[in-house]
């Protein structure tokens, strides 16, 4: 009988249903965020007819930017649009296979000794450079390259023994 009881004061009882329809609208509100995440039709439609067979995509704003993430052909992206559609910032991460042949000779000419690890190209107003992760034994380069293969050490890290 305490039992039946109970079950009429927590399904019945006022205050309960308020923190039911509460914890609803919450669950409906936090499942609706990431539409909110969603860029507008321009972006998209110039989005997917720019890469077309880009998968794993992601769409999140980080202030007045769209930003997506995505994959395609073994490169991992990162690119920031604004509202109108314009590409204003991105970021490709690749292997050595996708440098461009001027950068490639250029890294391989004054890092002769050391192996790319990763590179990250990286597209904005002022054009295409690259960054490249290089190692040998003892330490980690940071090197930057213009597309016309002007290279620099950005920072190198001793490694852990």
């Amino acid at each position: 009988m305490k039992r039946i009881t109970f079950l009429r004061v927590a399904v019945f009882h006022p205050m309960l249903n308020v923190k039911r329809i509460v914890l609803i609208a919450a669950i409906i509100f936090c499942s609706q965020l990431s539409l909110f995440a969603a860029p507008n039709e321009t972006v998209l439609r110039l989005f997917n007819h720019t890469f077309p067979e880009a998968q794993y995509i992601r769409w999140t704003e980080d202030g007045a930017y769209d930003v997506v993430c995505f994959v395609q052909d073994d490169s991992q992206y990162r690119i920031w649009y604004d509202k109108q559609g314009t590409l204003v910032y991105s970021l490709r991460y690749c292997g050595e296979k996708e440098l461009p042949l001027t950068v490639l000779r250029a890294v391989k000419k004054k890092y002769r000794d050391r192996h790319i690890e990763g590179v990250t190209e990286i597209t904005n107003k002022a054009g295409v450079n690259y960054e490249v992760l290089l190692s040998d034994e003892n330490k980690w380069y940071s090197v930057t390259s213009t597309v016309s293969g002007n290279v620099g050490l950005k920072y190198s890290l001793k490694k852990q023994q």
